[in-house]
Order: structure tokens, then sequence, then C-alpha cells
């Protein structure tokens, strides 16, 4: 992603870019802030979502990583992965946050528990 107010001074950046093979977009500065800026919450949320999913299966007996794996399949989704780096910093928040029931939305289970389980 190269975001330059100069055409000229973005193809030159890219072209040092060639060697890496990797896709490259040249766009204004504002709009490569927001790619930029979307990317890294979609992650977030992407990671989130996974910790949760993984809580939810953890109380259902399921293995979240077939899971995982199984969502994958889907085109429509793709890979599904916690990236260990983040996922771990997540985790240690949630952890900590569990001390603080105030910052935290319902557990997991009460949602299960209307699906109908009762446990």
């Amino acid at each position: 992603m190269i975001g330059s107010l100069h055409r000229e001074a973005a193809e030159k950046v890219a072209h040092l870019h060639l060697p890496l093979r990797a896709p490259i977009v040249i766009t204004d500065l504002r709009t490569a802030e927001m790619i930029k800026y979307a990317s890294n919450a979609f992650l977030a949320t992407k990671i989130s979502f996974m910790n949760e999913l993984a809580d939810l299966c953890e109380l259902a007996g399921a293995d979240i990583k077939e899971v995982a794996a199984g969502m994958g399949y889907d085109a429509r989704i793709g890979i599904t992965s916690w990236m260990p780096a983040w996922a771990g910093a997540v985790r240690a928040f949630r952890r900590m946050s569990k001390r603080w029931p105030s910052w935290r939305m319902k557990r997991p289970g009460a949602a299960y528990t209307q699906l109908g389980d009762g446990r």
C-alpha cells in the first residue's frame, strides 16, 4: 500500500518494492491510511471473535481447532487463525478483565444456555 500526494513519487517507491513480488496499490494518503486502519480493525475483530468462539466451544465441549479449520473451508470466510502473537495479548487481557465483570458482556454460557442445553 503506497499513499502519496504525488503519483510520480509513489511509482518510484513502488519500483523499489518490485523485488518483494507483493501486490502494490498506489492511492492517495487518506485512502492508504484508511485501508491500514480498516485492516487492523478487521484483524482485531476476527481475533476477538475467534476468542469468544473458543470460549463457547469450551462450554459446548467442541474442539476450537477443528471448528476453525472447518470454517476455513467456506470460501466466503477463508483461513481462520488466531495469529498467536495477537491472540496471546487478547487472551491475557481477557483473563485480566474477568476480575472486573463490569467490563465484560455476558459470558458465552448465557448465550449457550439460551440455545436449550441448560448447562
